[in-house]
């Protein structure tokens, strides 16, 4: 079988391999190994594999389980090579930015961060740290998130203007708090909240909030332990408008979801069931449609604060009507009504006793996920 002259036909399949799922980083990596090999038995120059070919396979283990380590390895291999007289195969900001990545979205977070440490801070930039704090976002790390944040201010106050952080930043930061199980990620949160606000205010740009900011930070509150989550949520959402920052379906929907999860008094929990009716009922004047979290978020609100089972029956049944004309309706919607229900009030809100979806009007679902 004849081999190809040159790495430049290997290096495009590699890439072709690396845009693919399932095997595709072993696939990716078989054919690194072949070339390899090749470039061992001709030791023909142009077979000798380079920082592309590398990078290739590097991006081929982004978002594999065990990306990270072998992003390490292969970022080991290309640094021997270098040592070993192959300039081609020397580490590039590229191939380190590729071997970060796969890092932090496999808990390997500290280490992608030993290698943006090691990149000349002229070469380092907001697009690098945001990769480390999105790692950290997934770990829970809101103080090594924050640390990370604080040092691209103090690198753009230094002169490195394109390490400066953006709402990006501010963004991932806040959710790497409110992952957490610190007491303090409510109030770190706000803080970096307030922050951002404060430099755009202050004529920069990239730092422009905009509702994924705010839902960020609603979501940090929906997740702690206060004890007026969507009071605080509501009032947030009321800052956002004033800033002239439009809510989204995803604000709406973690509200409806807070007040769902509403506990304590009965004033509390009619408090709560309000605020959830008037988010649900404004959505047609805010330009927005339910989806089937919208619905399954108030069906979960009137089950858990409604105490008169015949008004609560006669509700679901209205919440349930207006979803299945929407074509909303999912199975994890009539499961959350079969366990909570009796058969009767079963029958009365869905018009069957059945649990399954099945046999149920396919119209009803025809906007669903699972349709």
């Amino acid at each position: 079988k004849k081999e190809m002259l040159s790495n430049i036909a290997y290096n495009l399949v590699i890439d072709a391999w690396s845009r693919r799922s399932g095997n595709a980083a072993e696939r990716a990596e078989s054919i690194l190994r072949r070339l390899v090999y090749n470039y061992q038995l001709t030791n023909n120059r142009l077979l000798r594999p380079d920082v592309i070919s590398y990078t290739a396979v590097m991006k081929a283990y982004v978002n594999h389980p065990d990306g990270g380590e072998k992003a390490l390895e292969i970022l080991d291999e290309m640094n021997n090579q270098f040592r070993e007289g192959n300039p081609r195969a020397r580490p590039d900001t590229k191939s380190i930015s590729v071997a970060m990545d796969a890092c932090a979205k496999s808990g390997l977070t500290s280490e992608a961060e030993r290698l943006l440490n090691e990149i000349d801070d002229s070469k380092k930039n907001c697009l690098l740290f945001n990769t480390v704090m999105s790692g950290y976002k997934s770990e829970g790390r809101g103080n090594a998130a924050e640390a990370a944040l604080r040092r691209m201010i103090s690198l753009s106050e230094n002169g490195w203007e394109h390490c400066s952080p953006d709402a990006i930043s501010y963004t991932l930061c806040m959710e790497a708090w409110g992952n957490s199980t610190s007491q303090e990620r409510v109030p770190r949160a706000r803080a970096l909240l307030d922050e951002c606000i404060r430099h755009h205010h202050s004529g920069d740009n990239k730092c422009k909030p905009s509702n994924v900011i705010f839902n960020a930070f609603a979501h940090t509150i929906s997740n702690s332990d206060g004890t007026d989550r969507e009071t605080d949520i509501l009032d947030l959402f009321e800052k956002m408008e004033s800033i002239g920052c439009e809510t989204s379906l995803i604000s709406f929907n973690i509200l409806i979801k807070t007040c769902a999860n509403a506990t304590g008094s009965d004033e509390r929990k009619r408090n709560a069931l309000q605020i959830a009716a008037s988010a649900y009922n404004s959505l047609p004047s805010a330009g927005l449609r339910a989806s089937s979290i919208t619905y399954t978020g108030m069906i979960h609100v009137m089950l858990n604060l409604m105490d008169n089972s015949t008004e609560k029956v006669e509700a679901i049944g209205g919440i349930f009507r207006r979803c299945c004309e929407e074509g909303f309706l999912n199975q994890h919607m009539i499961n959350i009504l079969a366990a909570a229900t009796s058969e009767d009030d079963l029958l009365s809100i869905t018009g069957s006793k059945t649990s399954k979806i099945i046999g149920l009007p396919a119209e009803w679902s025809r906007n669903s996920s699972d349709h």
